[in-house]
């Protein structure tokens, strides 16, 4: 035993070293790349990319986890690819790089590939897109079947031909139609046994692929959220399970989608399909449990005429406070409640009891409607909690109670994610985003501080490294106007209104449009856009639920002197380079709205507005004005018409604020923001240089 144990300590030395070796052979290679070789190639040299990818490669040797913040410009995904295909072309141990949009996989893909070509080494690239985005056939064979419309009917036509992504086909395929032909809920066992088209489907394929690669998987944050808590929970995984490294990029969004993982949603029609199954096993069984049901339906009602009620009391005083919703707060304090829950209770025991005993049905795979049944119970248990350990909000999804959607999510995320992302041995996690600081002092680590706290990020085994400052000429290729003395955009809200559309006119008119003007609610986007598009001479273009995002941006890149008007992804979800983008307004600090998870949030901290509402706020904030420069040849303004960021301003946040943002030329001279403008579009940039000594 103990000579077992000798040698076992010998060769674990053994292969530390040999990693260490080979890490510092990694760590040449990555020199030589970025010093010599990326050079040689025309490519420029950019210390803060270089500087970030050497401290990654350390962090990898010593499987440390490690969150750099990489300003816009300074090549992140170059700065970690790098390193991780020269530990590729090492180990050929498989590689998961996770992110929150399809746009920034598909670049991925394309700059990894620039580098293959330089080092001359080619992994396997794997893109996993999320299940929606393929076709069925199996779905589609069904749907199209007992269609005999003509204009359907060209449609298939069109998809017989071959393709796998509705991006495949020329012609339009509407969602509702796409949303029953494109893979819906993936069962391997189901497609394995029941469809003739799993030799050539492509996302058969894809999940095969996904388990034994040993390339480099580019997935999105939700999927891999899942994959490890498969990991955790000890269940089938979807990714290969032999990852050492896991990059997350857009790292800000990862509280989000961890949260999202764990998030719960009941409707009306949700819980009411349920029930019904329970009713058709109940009857397939010889047996009826129609009087429970009606007892059942009879308390569902009661509760969710409750919930009704307080959903019309939120939007009436919403409406006299002229703000929106989006998470409605729920009073658990419902007397149906309790009803409710134990006939769901006694529906279960009495068809799983039956379900159970009945030999004809044992054949009969009702696992799937009886764990429906349980999680409900679960549910409902989980509301009359008095010390609740879930935070319960509802969102709408249609009008009166069956428009209702109720959910619940653990309190504490933070834990959840470092349980998911830092606690496995197995595997070191890289963090990067362009906006995960919330001000940063002299000391950077505090404006990390909010990102460690809503992620537990692990202090004694990580690497917080300094952030990555933009390599782009802010100083000379933008400057910030804010605005002084404009009434408080909440407390006399119409006359915010009404004086912002003034001012949003004069600014306008420096740059001739050639605008984007970010909202932080559609209500005061509406409300703009009424009153703007008579008064100026300029296309305005608003962002509309029914047109595609990308169709809009495309709409505005045509008409260089359009002017956009966008709220939510817009603040961090567009990147339109040149002229076309030369002014941001941001019509209104992005304050969070007071919903349920925001109050839970500021509840545990001793300032809620510091050390929560502000570091929100903030790290929107810089996503916005990130939309401004998005080249080295980019330049702009960026106007605030908030005056809370304003020198008369007593906002104690005001500070955080201006040290927090990227650019740090401002002025509150109108003349002066519209020279700066002028001289930057005649082309005078060294008049610029000069007018900023001078001053």
């Amino acid at each position: 035993m103990a000579l077992d144990f000798w040698y076992n300590e010998a060769e674990k030395k053994e292969q530390d070293e040999k990693w260490k070796q080979d890490f510092k052979n990694i760590g040449g290679d990555v020199y030589s790349f970025f010093i010599d070789t990326a050079i040689e190639k025309g490519y420029e040299n950019r210390e803060g990319q270089w500087d970030m990818s050497f401290e990654i490669t350390d962090a990898m040797k010593n499987r440390q986890h490690i969150v750099v913040e990489a300003g816009v410009g300074i090549g992140k995904t170059f700065a970690y690819i790098v390193p991780l295909l020269y530990y590729h072309k090492r180990y050929k141990k498989p590689i998961v790089i996770a992110t929150s949009t399809i746009a920034l996989q598909e670049q991925l893909a394309a700059d990894i590939k620039i580098i293959e070509d330089i080092i001359g080494y080619y992994p396997d690239i794997v893109l996993a897109k999320g299940q929606n985005h393929f076709l069925c056939k199996y779905r589609c064979d069904a749907y199209f079947l007992c269609e005999k419309d003509e204009t359907i009917r060209k449609i298939y036509a069109e998809i017989e031909k071959g393709g796998c992504q509705k991006a495949d086909w020329d012609i339009y395929i509407p969602d509702n139609i796409w949303n029953q032909i494109n893979v819906k809920e993936f069962n391997p066992v189901f497609c394995r046994q029941n469809c003739v088209h799993k030799d050539y489907c492509f996302y058969y394929s894809l999940r095969h692929e996904l388990l034994t690669t040993n390339g480099i998987i580019l997935c999105n944050q939700d999927l891999l959220t899942i994959n490890l808590r498969k990991r955790h929970n000890f269940s089938k995984e979807i990714i290969t399970d032999r990852f050492q490294f896991v990059v997350i990029d857009e790292a800000h969004n990862l509280e989000g989608k961890v949260r999202n993982s764990y998030t719960t949603e009941v409707s009306y029609i949700s819980l009411q399909r349920t029930v019904e199954q329970a009713r058709k096993i109940a009857r397939g069984l010889g047996n009826t449990i129609d009087k429970k049901l009606k007892r059942y339906y009879k308390h569902l009602d009661s509760v969710f005429d409750s919930l009704n009620l307080q959903v019309k009391d939120q939007d009436r005083i919403a409406k006299k406070e002229n703000r929106e919703i989006e998470r409605y707060y729920l009073d658990r304090n419902i007397p149906a409640l309790q009803g409710l829950k134990d006939c769901v209770h006694d529906i279960f025991l009495e068809v799983s009891m039956q379900f159970g005993v009945d030999d004809s049905y044992r054949n009969k795979d009702y696992d799937a409607e009886l764990e429906a049944l349980e999680l409900q119970e679960e549910f409902w248990t989980a509301m009359l909690k008095e010390e609740c350990e879930d935070i319960f909000w509802m969102t709408l999804n249609g009008k009166g109670k069956k428009g209702i959607v109720l959910a619940n999510c653990p309190k504490d995320v933070n834990k959840l994610t470092e349980r998911l992302f830092f606690s496995d041995a197995d595997f070191t996690t890289i963090l990067t985003s362009a906006t995960i600081t919330s001000g940063v002092g002299e000391d950077y680590e505090e404006g990390y501080k909010y990102f460690i706290a809503n992620t537990n990020f692990p202090m004694e085994k990580g690497f917080i490294a300094e952030p990555k400052y933009s390599p782009f000429n802010y100083d000379e290729h933008a400057m910030i106007y804010y605005t002084e003395d404009m009434p408080h955009p909440s407390h006399e809200r119409k006359r915010f209104i009404e004086r912002g559309i003034d001012e949003i006119v004069r600014i306008l008119e420096i740059s001739k449009g050639k605008a984007l003007i970010l909202f932080t609610a559609k209500s005061d986007m509406l409300e703009v856009y009424e009153g703007l598009k008579e008064r100026v001479p300029y296309r305005v273009l608003m962002q509309n639920g029914s047109a595609s995002q990308s169709d809009t941006i495309a709409e505005f890149k045509k008409d260089v002197n359009s002017v956009l008007l966008g709220t939510g992804t817009y603040w961090e979800g567009i990147s339109v380079e040149g002229i076309a983008l030369s002014n941001l307004i941001i019509f209104k600090l992005p304050f969070p709205v007071p919903e349920p998870i925001i109050d839970y949030k500021t509840s545990i901290c001793q300032d809620g507005l510091m050390e929560v509402l502000v570091p929100e706020m903030i790290i929107k904030l810089k996503q916005g004005i990130g939309r401004l420069i998005r080249s080295e040849k980019d330049f702009g303004i960026v106007s605030i018409i908030d005056s809370r960021v304003g020198e008369k301003s007593k906002a104690k946040y005001k500070r955080n604020i201006w040290e927090a943002l990227p650019i740090k030329n401002r002025t509150s001279d109108f003349d002066e923001i519209e020279e700066f403008y002028n001289l930057l579009n005649s082309g005078k940039k060294e008049d610029v240089c000069l007018q900023k000594r001078n001053r």
